[in-house]
């Protein structure tokens, strides 16, 4: 059994999936809810059996042979006897195969049981996954210890540490003797001083401290970045740290107090929680100019034309709900599917909006 609530995620090369389905043949896609607290992983594993039984027909249909449509999926049936692969799952599995192509990715969202065999990959449920909006780097600050990560929703990842100082003393190892000196206290230990008291001295410390940090991190990321830093630290750092920083989009609030015992996973929910207000206006505010453009003629509600309009390159961005029942039909969701492989194949970007108050299954915005 795993504690990482995420269990174990794979990295979605979504370019190489889009590159695929450009080329001829029927897709096969499967999606698989796994547990991520299981030791054994068998239900998940016969659902998966069942599914190719299911694929192979649908290839078959598709005009394959029987030993062709085996070929296919070979690969993926090799998966269903390997126990220790199902015991170190996520929250769910999506599985693309096509002729010479096949790719497992355990993802942390939860899918709903399916198999498509179509002229496309089913990608709609992964979007939440692909969103870029979706991140955001979280900084833990201590005297100890110093880590730098990026998140999404439902997961994170440590990030090189680089040229960012691990601790406080790889910071105020560098102060001159002039600025710091020592002196007898009588008790064996030092007390520091330096212009002013002890309070003055600590004060200079963490600010030198906060700024080494603060100035590698702007340094790492680059300082023409939108995506908000989360800082986790005791709360009295963040003002100072918001000063001393050169990177542009520093969250308002931190993730207060000492981050050394904090896991991963933990910053994760913690940002996420601070950032969800932000975000729902934001998206609120890129809801209003994006039907805005779409109302005169620079963006459609209609995913038939908005598929069309992918094809060709035009969709800038390509907003869907986040939750996919709300697409109105099976034929929305194969466009669905097109629009989205397009938008992305022409470096277009695609979103989800979770208040979805509207009758259309999609909003898009054109280039030209």
């Amino acid at each position: 059994m795993t504690n990482d609530p995420q269990g174990t995620v794979d990295a979605l090369d979504f370019d190489t999936v889009v590159e695929v389905d450009a080329q001829p043949g029927p897709a096969v896609t499967l999606y698989v809810p796994t547990d991520v607290a299981t030791t054994q992983g068998g239900h998940a594993a016969a659902i998966l059996t069942q599914q190719l039984k299911t694929a192979r027909a649908g290839l078959e249909a598709a005009g394959l042979t029987a030993d062709d449509a085996e070929a296919v999926l070979a690969p993926v049936r090799e998966l269903t006897s390997d126990s220790t692969y199902w015991r170190q799952q996520s929250r769910g599995l999506v599985i693309f195969a096509k002729q010479g192509f096949h790719r497992a990715v355990r993802i942390p969202i939860e899918v709903a049981e399916s198999v498509t065999v179509d002229d496309h990959f089913h990608v709609r449920p992964l979007v939440p996954v692909l969103q870029s909006a979706g991140r955001a780097y979280v900084l833990a600050v201590s005297k100890k210890s110093v880590r730098l990560f990026e998140a999404t929703r439902n997961a994170i990842e440590q990030l090189p540490q680089g040229d960012i100082p691990q601790t406080f003393e790889d910071v105020v190892g560098e102060l001159p003797e002039a600025q710091l000196q020592s002196r007898s206290t009588g008790t064996g230990q030092a007390a520091f001083h330096g212009h002013g008291g002890a309070d003055e001295t600590e004060t200079m410390l963490t600010r030198k401290f906060l700024r080494g940090v603060g100035e590698a991190v702007a340094k790492q990321l680059g300082t023409a970045r939108s995506q908000p830093l989360v800082l986790a630290a005791v709360a009295e750092h963040l003002p100072v740290f918001r000063e001393v920083c050169p990177y542009p989009v520093i969250h308002d609030e931190a993730i207060a107090g000492n981050p050394d015992r904090t896991s991963p996973d933990e910053l994760r929910s913690a940002a996420w929680r601070l950032l969800h207000a932000r975000a729902a206006q934001h998206e609120a505010d890129e809801a209003e100019k994006a039907l805005a453009q779409a109302h005169h003629g620079r963006g459609s509600f209609d995913l038939a034309e908005i598929a069309a309009s992918a094809a060709e390159g035009r969709v800038d961005t390509l907003y869907l709900p986040r939750d996919g029942q709300r697409l109105s039909s099976p034929d929305a969701s194969a466009l669905a599917d097109a629009a989205i492989l397009d938008t992305v194949r022409a470096g277009g970007t695609v979103r989800t909006w979770g208040e979805w108050e509207r009758s259309a299954d999609a909003v898009a915005t054109f280039r030209y």
